[in-house]
């Protein structure tokens, strides 16, 4: 019987999207529902083998790279879907403990991606999180929020306010745009072939990474 256990589910629909997708929702006035349904979802992610964390505020988020940075093996980083101040915020968090680490934007990246795979970093920005799974949902209105799928390593950001309870709570946030790519993270990619032989990073990255803010990450 062949035994497999894989992470990382593609879902191929019709069109690529164009420009940025709506959220599933606003986390200005964030009340305690959603944020302990935040806190549900990161307990889900953890026990499928993300490293995760709440941060109030960008300094906090700061300080999540820095320590996970510290442990990973990496010299370039790509980080896509989010604003230049919380981009400038985490390369200066992951130089301060990798000090040759090169930021690549997609047109740097080279023609033969197992280069830029290895030793990298990917930071994207997750479109929701359903609780029910610790999925995390990604579109692909950012070219690079896919590539950002690439590395060994990989860390999706996304607000307290983007948690939904399941998917069918999450049917009625896709309804809002017309849907073209999506990609379903649930954890870092494990697998086991029919001789039980556990492999990692065959089909997704090494290690994974999801952080929920509380404060806008589109600001």
């Amino acid at each position: 019987m062949f035994m497999q256990r894989v992470y990382i589910l593609y879902i191929v629909m019709a069109a690529w999207l164009k420009g940025e997708a709506p959220r599933a929702s606003a986390t200005r006035g964030i009340d305690s529902a959603a944020k302990n349904l935040g806190y549900e979802f990161l307990e889900k992610c953890r026990k499928n083998g993300f490293k995760t964390a709440y941060v109030e505020r960008p300094e906090a988020l700061a300080s999540v790279f820095s320590e996970w940075a510290a442990h990973w093996s990496i010299k370039s980083l790509m980080i896509a879907g989010l604003s230049g101040f919380l981009k400038e915020t985490i390369f200066n968090a992951l130089i301060s403990v990798k000090k040759e680490i090169t930021c690549l934007e997609l047109p740097d990246l080279p023609s033969d991606l197992t280069l830029f795979r290895a030793s990298s970093l990917g930071v994207f920005r997750v479109y929701a999180g359903v609780a029910e799974t610790g999925g995390l949902i990604v579109l692909d209105d950012w070219g690079s929020n896919l590539a950002s799928l690439i590395p060994e390593y990989t860390v999706g950001l996304l607000e307290a306010g983007e948690v939904v309870s399941d998917y069918w709570a999450l049917t009625s946030v896709l309804r809002q745009r017309d849907i073209g790519g999506m990609v379903i993270i649930s954890g870092p990619s494990s697998t086991s072939d029919i001789e039980l032989t556990h492999v990692i990073g065959v089909h997704g990255p090494v290690e994974a990474g999801v952080i929920v803010t509380g404060f806008e990450l589109d600001e």
